[in-house]
This record gives structure tokens, sequence and C-alpha cells, in this order.
């Protein structure tokens, strides 16, 4: 079962995975807004087709947050290494944004 879904509603500018915990990863838009998406494993990570030869299994991503914090493009976005939740993001509208992301540990 295919699902597919529009993250931003304009460009992707960048994508960045949380240090502490690579399945949960912040994708920045062109409008404006930042989601964050915890990547779900596969069942099983490969299958045979039907020639018999394996291949690899696409997991799947969720939404699990989305906030506009701007009404241009975000084109920075870096999580700190030593504090789990805390990132920073820069936008064309001339500001820096520090923000903290909470209950990622109950991700």
């Amino acid at each position: 079962m295919l699902i597919i879904s529009q993250a931003h509603k304009s460009t992707i500018w960048q994508v960045r995975h949380l240090p502490q915990n690579r399945d949960i990863f912040m994708t920045s838009g062109g409008a404006g807004s930042l989601h964050l998406w915890k990547y779900e494993y596969p069942a099983q990570r490969s299958k045979k087709d039907l020639e018999g030869a394996e291949m690899g299994v696409a997991g799947s991503v969720s939404l699990l947050q989305n906030v506009t914090l701007s009404t241009q493009p975000i084109s920075s976005l870096d999580w700190s290494p030593d504090k789990k939740g805390l990132c920073v993001c820069s936008a064309f509208d001339q500001t820096v944004r520090v923000l903290i992301v909470t209950k990622l540990n109950k991700v």
C-alpha cells in the first residue's frame, strides 16, 4: 500500500536528522514552515521480487508536528548535537529563531 502526501505546499529547502535519533527529522519549507517527521521501519527490510532477487522495502514517514514561523522561506536549520530538541533556524525575513522541540523522548 502506497500513500503519498504533500509535505509542504512549497519547495523543501532543507532536511536535518535529529543527532540523537536518526529516525526523527525536520524539513524546512519555502512558505516559512517546519515539519517534524518520524521514519517507521517496514515489517520486513527486504523481499524477493517476481524473479527471486532480493530487493529492499521502503519504510514510511509520519508527520509528528508542523508550524509556520514566517512568510518567507526557512533557508537554514540545524539541531544541537548536545541538547536533544534544541535547534536554530533562519529565514529570508532576516530572523534567527531558537526553537525547543519537546516530548521527543516519547516518540
